[in-house]
């Protein structure tokens, strides 16, 4: 699995599914599976692209508590073909607080899984995002 690792004090925004090539609606947001967190991520371009380099920008907030010291990893998968992307994406936090993951791609149409993982005082909660690729 190729994961990306961002070790900052992130403050405080999901990708979905829809039809056409990815339509994610312009913004998105999930609770993390242990619901300390949301996440909010957006895709540029809108919708994603089948076979093309793009970028999400997201937002990790605590729903208490601070986010000093947190890791955030990105990664993607198809679990229907059992692999993920080809691709590293960089991630690098903005001055807005929002990190941007660069260079994510989905080489092909189908099913796939978004995985933000957020790590905080070694305990690690997992938000999931679905895009659809037609």
């Amino acid at each position: 699995m190729m994961m990306v690792a961002l070790l900052a004090a992130i403050a405080g925004a999901g990708c979905g599914s829809g039809d056409g090539a990815g339509t994610p609606p312009a913004k998105r947001r999930v609770d993390s599976n242990g619901g300390t967190y949301s996440v909010t991520v957006e895709s540029t371009p809108n919708p994603i692209p089948m076979n093309e380099p793009f970028d999400l920008r997201f937002t990790v907030a605590a729903k208490s508590g601070s986010l000093q010291g947190v890791a955030v990893q990105v990664d993607a998968r198809m679990p229907a073909h059992g692999h993920g992307m080809n691709r590293v994406p960089k991630l690098t936090t903005q001055a807005d607080g929002t990190t941007r993951a660069e260079g994510m791609l989905f080489h092909m149409p189908g099913h796939w899984e978004l995985y933000v993982d957020i790590t905080q005082g070694g305990k690690t909660e997992r938000a999931q995002f679905d895009v659809d690729l037609k």
